[in-house]
């Protein structure tokens, strides 16, 4: 099996895209009111968005950018009483959509919420009052898929994340946040 690292050169040397740079640790974040849609699209609409509610301006990487998503993390915020788990009250499918094709499709993010909820991905304890020992909210914690297949994000490749449910989302902020290994720009010493 190939580590992150290699897989993210592999993709970059197909594509022809720079494969120098400095290498970090990548977390994107978006928000949305999605409103009483049953359809939530993160990495889509900037307009207006300020730095707390997306690191991005674009849907996508710079051309000398590019990044491995380990974890995907939805928090859903109500007013007035903190975060909580995405879809505690109703089910949500997660699809993840780079350039064409949805290389994750409807995955259920309800395994891993709320204190019973159990763990999707096998790798983390049972849900709990809190998420690893950091308190949100005083009974729920964020919701998180830690995936077991890297996904890659190409410099300049469009990408989104939609979320589908069989409720709505309300007048509530949803935040998804992905993170994982990525490359930024690196001028080295060609300045």
């Amino acid at each position: 099996m190939a580590s992150q690292v290699s897989k993210l050169n592999y993709v970059d040397r197909k594509l022809g895209a720079p494969t120098s740079g400095q290498q970090t640790t990548r977390i994107v974040y978006d928000t949305v009111v999605p409103g009483t849609q049953k359809t939530a699209e993160f990495f889509k609409n900037f307009a207006g968005k300020s730095l707390g509610q997306s690191n991005l301006t674009q849907g996508k990487l710079d051309s000398s950018e590019s990044m491995v998503i380990k974890t995907i993390t939805f928090m859903e915020g109500f007013t007035g009483s903190g975060l909580t788990p995405l879809g505690a009250a109703h089910h949500v499918l997660c699809s993840v959509i780079v350039g064409n094709q949805t290389v994750v499709k409807n995955l259920p993010v309800n395994f891993n919420q709320g204190i019973t909820g159990q763990p999707f991905d096998r790798l983390h304890a049972a849900a709990s009052t809190t998420n690893q020992g950091v308190p949100f909210n005083s009974d729920m914690s964020p919701t998180e898929l830690r995936l077991l297949t890297d996904i890659v994000i190409p410099p300049q490749t469009d990408f989104y994340v939609k979320l589908e449910t069989d409720g709505d989302f309300g007048e509530n902020t949803l935040l998804c946040v992905l993170s994982g290994y990525g490359k930024i720009f690196s001028a080295g010493s060609s300045f």
